[in-house]
């Protein structure tokens, strides 16, 4: 759950567009109360990790 435009972040580790397209229909978009999504693709990872120290 985050704050801002969107509800919920879900990072999904696909092989390809076609299997972004089937994880889409059949896992996210079957779901009560989906009603829209948006895609970011990930052309590469730049920090691997969230921990930041302080």
């Amino acid at each position: 759950m985050v704050a801002g435009g969107f509800d919920y972040l879900v990072k999904a580790h696909v092989a390809d567009m076609q299997h972004h397209r089937r994880f889409l229909s059949n896992a996210l978009l079957s779901l009560p109360g989906i009603r829209e999504t948006h895609t970011y693709v990930v052309m590469e990872e730049v920090k691997e990790t969230a921990n930041i120290p302080i």
